[in-house]
């Protein structure tokens, strides 16, 4: 299991990860880092264990967001599904009613 070295708010941490995830995790510590900083120099006087925990609730309500449109989109892609089963159902049965008379037609010549 490879080790990365990453920084947030200034201190180096040594995290374990799986193989692959190098990359990743480099990106998610630069994410918190910054929002660590961002939060470090709007209130300078916190601690560090402070920070970390404003960081990380900031993180998290960006996350909560981002899920609740996600629902929001699959409940919208849902409804639209539906509605296009409906319109394609309409139609349908509007050519079988079609077929229909003309089968009628055809059998009445």
């Amino acid at each position: 299991m490879p080790t990365v070295e990453i920084t947030v708010a200034g201190r180096r941490y040594p995290v374990q990860c799986d193989e692959g995830q190098e990359g990743r995790l480099k990106r998610l510590a630069a994410y918190l880092d910054g929002k660590a900083t961002e939060i470090a120099r709007g209130s300078p006087q916190l601690g560090e264990s402070r920070m970390f925990l404003l960081a990380a609730l900031v993180v998290i309500d960006e996350l909560f967001d981002a899920y609740d449109e996600v629902q929001q989109l699959r409940a919208r892609l849902g409804q639209e599904a539906r509605a296009s089963e409906e319109d394609a159902a309409r139609v349908l049965e509007r050519v079988a009613d079609r077929l229909d008379e003309l089968a009628r037609a055809v059998e009445g010549a």
